[in-house]
């Protein structure tokens, strides 16, 4: 073949050695995955280590680059000795070639969901924020309740109310015992509990979206406030303050004014507990903005290593590439 023949050729790509170079590489990442999941697991004593996770995350990713970096190096070499191009820019542009084809076909894998065949780099920004969305929904309290109006207005006491008002009831012969029963029973009456259940759900898809957006924590509470007392259809609305206010005249069997500041004494208590609802909301919210903050960090701090991570991939192709070149001219028949 006359070597103007053979130095044109040279200036051609050699599909079939980058294809050659991509396989190449993408079977050491899957053989050196493996590998890393046996010596992790043998590594880990669950039984006697008292935390056998820790310290797992940072020797991951240093494994995953540098055996990513040996297979592309590994890759490039191949393409570049394959493409029989002693001419230097070919063939580091043949190493540059198998590193972008494997990185492309890491980035579909890890959309398509295979990307943990390749190791954790592919979904490392993924998991980082599954684990923080995890970590706002376990702030949650086990025992975050929304409180029962009718064993909250229970608690009401004789010394909430005027002066005047506790002689009536001592002239009635009404006692704190009989007062706290009764009001609790109008309560009860009124808002069921299946109400309390409704009022329950509302706070709880109020408090779960505002971890998951805790910019705008504010209204989902004041929204979810409204559902609850006031408003219209609320759990606890005029309507049902009404029925209240009658079921106490009919029970105690006082005037209706009495009534009223008995009712306003056991809505101060309710009143209460409420705040005390809404402080818990608040505390998480500052929880969870601290979380979401630590999240981007994290995203970012993950990105910048993966940024890196591959410009050192291709460093490491087509510096194998380098390495791979023939010294000089292959003839060909």
């Amino acid at each position: 073949m006359a070597i103007g023949t053979v130095a044109e050729q040279w200036k051609q790509v050699s599909w079939g050695a980058i294809f050659v170079g991509v396989v190449i590489s993408m079977a050491l990442m899957v053989l050196f995955t493996t590998l890393g999941m046996a010596i992790g697991a043998a590594a880990v004593d669950p039984l006697y280590d008292a935390a056998p996770l820790s310290g797992l995350g940072v020797g991951t990713g240093i494994y995953i680059v540098v055996t990513q970096l040996i297979a592309l190096g590994a890759g490039g070499f191949a393409a570049a000795r394959l493409a029989a191009a002693p001419d230097m820019l070919a063939s580091l542009l043949h190493g540059a070639a198998v590193w972008a084809a494997a990185t492309v076909i890491l980035a579909w894998s890890a959309i398509a969901g295979g990307g943990a065949a390749f190791g954790a780099a592919t979904n490392a920004v993924a998991s980082t924020t599954r684990g923080a969305a995890n970590a706002v929904e376990s702030m949650v309290p086990q025992d975050f309740s929304f409180p029962d109006f009718s064993e909250v207005a229970a608690r009401i006491d004789t010394a909430d109310l005027p002066p005047e008002l506790q002689q009536v009831l001592e002239d009635a012969d009404v006692s704190v015992e009989e007062l706290r029963t009764e009001t609790r029973a109008a309560f009860r009456n009124v808002v069921s509990p299946e109400e309390q259940q409704r009022a329950m759900n509302i706070l709880t898809a109020a408090l779960m979206d505002a971890l998951r957006t805790p910019g705008d924590t504010g209204s989902d509470v004041e929204d979810a406030f409204e559902e609850l007392v006031g408003g219209e259809n609320a759990v606890f609305s005029q309507e049902d303050r009404d029925q209240v206010l009658m079921e106490l005249e009919r029970r105690l069997g006082l005037e209706p004014e009495e009534v009223e500041q008995i009712l306003q004494a056991a809505e101060s208590r309710i009143a209460t507990a409420l705040t005390e609802v809404s402080e818990t909301l608040d505390t998480m919210q500052r929880q969870a903005l601290e979380v979401a903050q630590d999240a981007t960090s994290a995203v970012a701090t993950t990105a910048l290593w993966l940024t890196i991570a591959s410009l050192l991939g291709i460093c490491a192709s087509m510096g194998g590439a380098f390495v791979g070149r023939p010294d000089g001219p292959i003839w060909l028949d």
